[in-house]
């Protein structure tokens, strides 16, 4: 939420983004593939807005995808 109140820019588009997909999705559970553009929209579509997709989403060890994009 805007401070005002108002629904944000990443809310809107999560919603947008579920709107859009409503026909594949039954009971929480995707019923057909559903390509989205980016990491960050995976993370908004799955985890809701605000969400950073390169830091929340890991792999079965528990790494996230930005550790294995960052060089050290």
């Amino acid at each position: 939420m805007n401070k005002d109140g108002s629904i944000g820019f990443s809310a809107r588009l999560t919603e947008k983004l579920r709107a859009d997909h409503a026909d594949k999705i039954s009971d929480f559970t995707t019923t057909e593939y559903i390509v989205l553009k980016s990491v960050n929209e995976i993370g908004i579509f799955l985890y809701y807005a605000g969400t950073n997709g390169w830091l929340v989403l890991k792999d079965k060890d528990g790494k996230t995808i930005d550790e294995y994009t960052v060089v050290k």
